[in-house]
């Protein structure tokens, strides 16, 4: 199947680094399911509310949703998505299908020099019920391969 972001997605996607945008047109080209950018770029105010309800755990700016450049431009490091099964909007509460999409994105990274920490294993050990924030959704450059 061939996956195509809608308008929102695209506009989510157009706010990060342009390795990441790469990465997720190549990820979402081999993906089984279909994909939604749910967010790139955060303001402050997006930012601080998500910490207020628990979704983050960093206020501005310290996520790595809130990466200003030196030139003073605003450039998502990290994208949270949700994916499309069986014409059911973003099943949230389906972990493994969560697993299988940022899988699919890490592997897509990985192709083009990059790596990537998800959300379900923070630590980057392979496990998921070692961690005590569950971001299932979220993606973002690992620090070593920031160019």
């Amino acid at each position: 199947m061939s996956w195509q972001y809608g308008e929102s997605s695209r506009a989510n996607r157009d706010g990060c680094r342009a390795e990441l945008i790469h990465v997720m047109n190549v990820g979402l080209s081999l993906c089984p399911v279909d994909v939604a950018i749910v967010r790139g770029w955060s303001g402050q105010d997006t930012q601080d509310q998500l910490f207020r309800v628990g979704a983050s755990k960093l206020k501005w700016p310290n996520s790595k949703h809130n990466i200003v450049d030196a030139n003073g431009d605003p450039w998502s490091h990290a994208f949270d998505f949700g994916p499309y099964v069986s014409g059911v909007a973003i099943p949230w509460e389906d972990t493994h299908i969560f697993a299988l999409v940022a899988g699919v994105f890490m592997s897509a990274a990985l192709d083009n020099g990059l790596r990537l920490r998800w959300g379900g294993d923070w630590d980057m050990d392979g496990l998921t019920t070692d961690q005590t924030f569950m971001d299932w959704g979220h993606l973002e450059l690992y620090e070593e391969s920031v160019r």
